[in-house]
């Protein structure tokens, strides 16, 4: 009684297994991505006040370099201060910052300023608290 036949069984049955495992990691690798990437690199500054919890409707980044995004959108300071004129047009919104640590805080001030002169009241600046990655 010779039992040569299990060995080529379990060798037909690892192939399944293995395509399982490939179907998987192909279906991590594609839902992975929980957040949608932004369109410049940004590393905001660090705060130790407590961060705001509410929805944002406008989010605008500040690269070290001076280059403005908002909602994803590269624009220049004209477009820019058009484009928030015409969407606080529409009703009140809330316009998040998020800008580079590394940006002169002058080039930050004249954003705020025509920001302001643009219409829009309800402005926060985004930080990292202390001692976060």
């Amino acid at each position: 009684m010779k039992r040569s036949k299990p060995a080529a069984d379990s060798e037909a049955n690892l192939i399944p297994l293995i395509n399982v495992v490939f179907l998987l990691l192909i279906f991590f690798m594609l839902a992975g991505r929980l957040a949608p990437t932004e369109s410049i690199a940004v590393d905001p500054p660090r705060s130790d006040s407590p961060q705001g919890t509410r929805a944002t409707p406008l989010a605008l980044l500040i690269d070290r370099t001076g280059q403005i995004s908002l909602n994803g959108e590269p624009l220049d300071d004209a477009v820019l201060a058009e484009r928030v004129t015409e969407i606080i047009a529409d009703g009140p919104a809330h316009l998040q910052i998020k800008a580079d640590a590394t940006l002169e805080a002058l080039r930050l001030v004249d954003l705020l300023e025509q920001l302001r002169a643009a219409g829009a009241e309800d402005v926060d600046l985004l930080t990292l608290a202390r001692g976060e990655g």
